[in-house]
């Protein structure tokens, strides 16, 4: 962000229908949080003007300053603003996330397109009566069938003009929200295109690292989707340890490995663990470890756990995101305790092993 004392290079102006004296904040996402970069109140009419100092061209939001009654959501519309950008915008206090019009700027139709395609997804979300009617694989077909004009969509924009700054926000939806099993691969190549776009117009701006750093965990996602699925290999996992070193999974090639999910804050997973302990202590050493791999997010209670349930194997990772961690995705998982067994080359020969059905297993292969 530029200095206050900064001349403003960037002017918003418009029309707020039905929110006269309203209060109007400008605000940048950044990776420090929210800033806001100026405010301005509407007159009787609704009309407004706010000027504003920005850095470089980047993702802003235009908020309706206020507390948000409950159930109801913040007053917020996106801008993909450029210096020396004037903005001119239509609104309406009363659906003011869906009303926008933006006017004036390279990126405004883009951006006006791709909010009228969001309007109808939304919409036919709400339509739906009794979600709970649907299997999840019935889900996921009628919302990417729902959503695939808008994807349509932004695939042509893209395509058209890729370096246009309104593909910062149209891109999210070329993302594996709902992982890789329903994901159009093809989706990475206009990726591509968009971040070699945005390489020779913006060769030093942040966004544009960002959109490769992002294309390229997808590439890496992709091929852990498919050694998973296809191939039944292992997705590497390379996280700290309590002492801050990183411990990747594929050091224990050679070996057979349990890898086991769980948190401190899992029940069920310290009522197994002193099975776990007692399994280790008669299979681990030169042929059979302990992998484990913590969903916690406070790493004192991680380490205190580690040590009152005795849990006396080397490996132990977490990148202390709790459910965020990448792992869930890569290992298609979604409660735990959760065990995956693999083989000395890597291969996945097991999964979901606890209790009994572990100790048949390891009798299997270390008792022949």
């Amino acid at each position: 962000m530029k200095d206050p004392s900064v001349a403003p290079n960037v002017l918003i102006s418009g029309v707020l229908n039905n929110g006269p004296n309203a209060t109007l904040v400008l605000e940048a996402n950044t990776d420090r949080g929210t800033i806001m970069i100026s405010k301005t109140t509407t007159d009787e009419a609704g009309n407004f003007t706010l000027k504003g100092a920005i850095e470089a061209m980047g993702l802003y939001q235009l908020r309706v300053d206020g507390n948000v009654p409950e159930g109801q959501e913040a007053k917020i519309i996106p801008l993909t603003l450029v210096p020396e950008d004037e903005l001119k915008l239509t609104l309406d206090f009363d659906d003011f996330n869906r009303s926008v019009v933006y006017k004036g700027t390279e990126w405004a139709e883009p951006l006006n397109g791709y909010m009228d395609k969001m309007k109808d997804f939304i919409d036919w979300q709400m339509s739906i009566e009794n979600p709970q009617q649907y299997s999840e694989d019935q889900i996921v077909k009628m919302v990417n069938k729902e959503k695939a004009p808008m994807d349509r969509y932004i695939i042509e924009e893209i395509r058209k003009d890729p370096d246009n700054p309104a593909h910062i926000l149209l891109m999210t939806n070329l993302m594996p929200m709902m992982g890789f099993d329903h994901y159009d691969t093809k989706n990475i190549e206009v990726l591509k295109i968009l971040h070699a776009a945005y390489e020779e117009s913006y060769p030093n701006h942040p966004m544009t690292a960002n959109i490769g750093s992002q294309v390229a965990q997808l590439e890496k996602g992709l091929k852990d989707y498919k050694d998973f699925k296809e191939n039944n290999i292992a997705p590497e996992i390379a996280k700290k340890n309590p002492s801050g070193e990183v411990m990747k999974l594929s050091s224990l090639r050679g070996k057979y490995v349990l890898i086991d999910f769980w948190a401190s804050w899992c029940g069920p997973c310290r009522v197994e663990n002193p099975n776990v302990v007692r399994l280790y202590k008669k299979y681990g050493g030169e042929d059979f470890e302990i992998f484990s791999v913590s969903l916690d997010k406070d790493g004192d209670k991680w380490k205190q756990a580690i040590k009152d349930d005795n849990l006396m194997w080397d490996y132990h990772v977490s990148d202390l995101q709790g459910w965020n961690t990448d792992v869930t995705k890569s290992y298609q998982f979604s409660g735990i305790p959760h065990t995956v067994l693999i083989d000395p080359e890597g291969k996945i020969i097991a999964e979901k092993l606890r209790g009994p059905s572990l100790e048949k297993k390891l009798q299997e292969l270390f008792e022949k």
